[in-house]
């Protein structure tokens, strides 16, 4: 996968604290702010997914073994 590189300002003490606890779990400063900012995405995304969700939903429910017949599942 292509990489491209963004510039992300930190004070020193700042990138000395993050540096330290990515050597701490083997990871390097770039990738350690990384792996961060991609799970903080996909948590913010799956609680706009969750809003949406309660929002559309219409409380209709169905029982688990009318479900199970209907699916035809032999659980």
């Amino acid at each position: 996968m292509a990489m491209t590189a963004s510039a992300i300002r930190f004070a020193p003490e700042e990138k000395e604290w993050i540096t330290s606890f990515a050597e701490m779990n083997g990871n390097t400063f770039s990738s350690q702010v990384r792996k961060w900012a991609l799970e903080r995405l996909e948590d913010e995304m799956d609680a706009r997914d969750l809003a949406q969700a309660l929002k559309d939903d219409d409380g209709e429910r169905i029982e688990w073994d009318t479900a199970k017949r209907n699916l035809e599942l032999a659980l």
